[in-house]
């Protein structure tokens, strides 16, 4: 974006205040604000040299205002996970992450503008600044798309419930909330509901691992390890195994 000579600098250009859109940071906060309005995000990976030009549009600017929260996040080559970041199945906000531009799977060096919900669930993505009325075109799908995404994560946990609460099958009820882990979103209520359904098993089922350990009894945690394929407690109870030997 922004034009640029044959040297490859930009051309300057007075901006009119009124045309900056209302630029928030992604934090906590921010996205507290935009659940509690249930407005959803504009967020905007900027170029390397960015301005205020490349955005500036008085369109834009009013709907950064009233219709969505704008989040810009400045530009990074880094694409590199921390070695010491918590492995975890279960999904958290990309936008609240150490880098946004990583978990967005946003290309290095090209202006990116993702349309999401207020938790930051991306629904439309642009490679260049949209007109206003595109960008309102897309903003009036989010809810639609919330409730589209919502009732998939539904289905998969009404299965999980089931497994669980009819059958005391909890191999098959976290099957299914993997699948839900999958799809990558947060803050959905069905996601949510998941979430605290995937931790209650593992918490019952943390106790029966250090009982199991504590009688090695290495056929039960083998037992245990196979219904806990693919969670966060996995590798806890290989340890264990280990432990017993």
């Amino acid at each position: 974006m922004g034009g640029g000579s044959a040297t490859g600098r930009r051309v300057a250009r007075t901006i009119d205040p009124s045309e900056i859109p209302a630029w928030q940071k992604p934090t906590t906060a921010t996205l507290e604000s935009a659940a509690t309005d249930n407005r959803p995000l504009v967020i905007y990976f900027a170029e390397e040299n960015a301005t205020d030009a490349d955005f500036a549009d008085k369109e834009l600017a009013e709907i950064s205002k009233s219709d969505a929260v704008f989040i810009q996040i400045s530009y990074t080559e880094d694409r590199e996970v921390s070695p010491w970041a918590e492995e975890t199945v279960v999904p958290t906000s990309k936008l609240l992450s150490d880098n946004p531009s990583r978990e967005y799977k946003v290309s290095v060096g090209e202006l990116t503008i993702v349309v999401a919900d207020s938790y930051g669930n991306e629904y439309y993505r642009m490679t260049k600044v949209p007109k206003a009325s595109q960008l309102k075109s897309y903003l009036e799908k989010v809810t639609a798309e919330v409730e589209k995404a919502n009732e998939k994560l539904q289905k998969n946990l009404e299965k999980a419930r089931d497994y669980l609460d009819a059958k005391s099958d909890r191999k098959n009820a976290l099957k299914y909330l993997l699948k839900n882990f999958k799809e990558g979103v947060v803050g959905l209520d069905a996601q949510e509901e998941s979430i605290r359904m995937y931790h209650d098993i593992l918490d019952a089922a943390r106790s029966e691992m250090a009982e199991l350990k504590n009688k090695k009894d290495a056929d039960g945690l083998k037992s245990l390890k196979k219904d806990l394929d693919k969670t966060d407690l996995e590798k806890e109870i290989e340890e264990a195994l280990d432990e017993i030997k």
